[in-house]
């Protein structure tokens, strides 16, 4: 469930699009600095949260992010101003961020299978990002457009008073999580492990390259995509492209979950950016709407298991430090979501939007092959996921 409002909170501002342009009447360069402050925001809660889990543990800070979010969507009901919903969107962010990166790099510690567990949390962020859509499409026009944060703000209570009874009726399981995951490395010792390592220095550098593109072309493209719709003649179809987009990724994480133990690292990121390359270039060639429904939907399955792959690929290399190297990890991911942002607004007022995502996914397939002949990659890259 909490992957599943990350999942939502990640898409609504792209979902409302159309609205937002017509009740504030602003432009899709506007609507860009607001992804970029959501995006900001989670940025925070990434590169915060593992230093507040050292003072703490996961659980904790996992009731202190979804607090964050009841609060600041709170203050929705009062203020619908536009400046306000960019406090609020930062704000989302930053508890979307600190609930991802805790329970993520709790997972990845906690389980052997972790490819096949941080897939199946994967597919719950997807089927926030893909029902949300559906839902503003089918229940939201002009005149009612803020109910959606409304919902959410329901769901996130219900969730709060769940995971308290479940915190409460669990005490004892949970006092020894919080020993066995209450380990607080010294920076210094992190810091000290990747000097005296190099190659995993430069390895993980590539990675959080990866994941800053990735994200950047993952996010917006699913942000910007009812722009993109509307700019290409498919008005009517804008939205319900969102949904198809993040069905193909719930899909297509469903399927990697499935084939983990029969593919390589490597040769799985390569044919993925390669596919979304040839995608997107089919994108301003297809005249009707149903069959670019179906291009959208090939992209999203293409990629879906780039993220929870090199999520867990990068922690599995590094072997330890698994919290830091999650947040490095996402936090890089989160730096492209915002700062490209502010490149693809600039692009869907020049034209120039699935060039700049096509050599982004050109230069994915670079680092693929950089990563591939890792020394340090080849052992692991030659052996089933496992």
């Amino acid at each position: 469930m909490f992957y599943f409002v990350v999942g939502v909170i990640h898409i609504s501002i792209g979902s409302l699009t159309p609205y937002l342009l017509d009740h504030f009447n602003i432009a899709a360069n506007d609507l860009s600095v607001i992804i970029f402050f959501q995006f900001f925001g989670f940025v925070n809660g990434v590169i915060l949260s593992p230093m507040i889990v050292k003072r703490y543990n996961h659980l904790q800070i996992i009731t202190f992010g979804l607090i964050v979010l009841i609060l600041v969507l709170s203050g929705f009901f009062i203020i619908k101003d536009w400046y306000y919903i960019g406090i609020m969107m930062f704000l989302l962010g930053y508890g979307a961020g600190t609930l991802e990166t805790t329970i993520g790099s709790l997972i990845i510690a906690t389980y052997k299978d972790n490819v096949e567990k941080m897939s199946k949390l994967e597919v719950f962020f997807g089927l926030g990002a893909f029902t949300f859509p559906i839902l503003v499409h089918i229940f939201i026009d002009i005149e009612n457009w803020f109910l959606p944060f409304y919902v959410l703000f329901a769901l996130l209570l219900v969730m709060l008073v769940g995971w308290s009874m479940l915190l409460s009726k669990n005490q004892f399981e949970i006092n020894d999580m919080k020993h066995q995951f209450h380990i607080a490395p010294d920076n210094n010792k992190v810091i000290q492990h990747f000097i005296h390592h190099p190659r995993k220095f430069k390895f993980l550098f590539l990675i959080a390259c990866f994941a800053f593109l990735y994200a950047g072309i993952e996010t917006n493209l699913a942000n910007f995509l009812p722009v993109i719709m509307i700019n290409l003649g498919f008005e009517n179809y804008s939205l319900i492209s969102v949904s198809v987009f993040w069905s193909g990724i719930v899909l297509g994480r469903l399927v990697i979950g499935n084939l983990s133990k029969k593919i390589t690292y490597s040769n799985y990121l390569i044919v993925s950016c390669l596919l979304l390359i040839v995608f997107l270039n089919l994108f301003p060639y297809i005249a009707y709407p149903l069959l670019q429904l179906v291009n959208i939907f090939l992209i999203a399955f293409s990629i879906a298991g780039i993220f929870p792959i090199v999520l867990t690929l990068s922690s599995i290399i590094i072997g330890k430090y698994v919290d830091e190297v999650t947040s490095i990890f996402i936090a890089a991911a989160s730096f492209g979501g915002a700062i490209i942002s502010l490149l693809i607004g600039w692009s869907i007022e020049n034209g120039h939007t699935l060039l700049i995502f096509t050599i982004m996914a050109a230069i994915l397939i670079w680092i693929s092959t950089k990563i591939k002949y890792e020394d340090t990659v080849k052992v692991n890259s030659t052996q089933k996921l496992s």
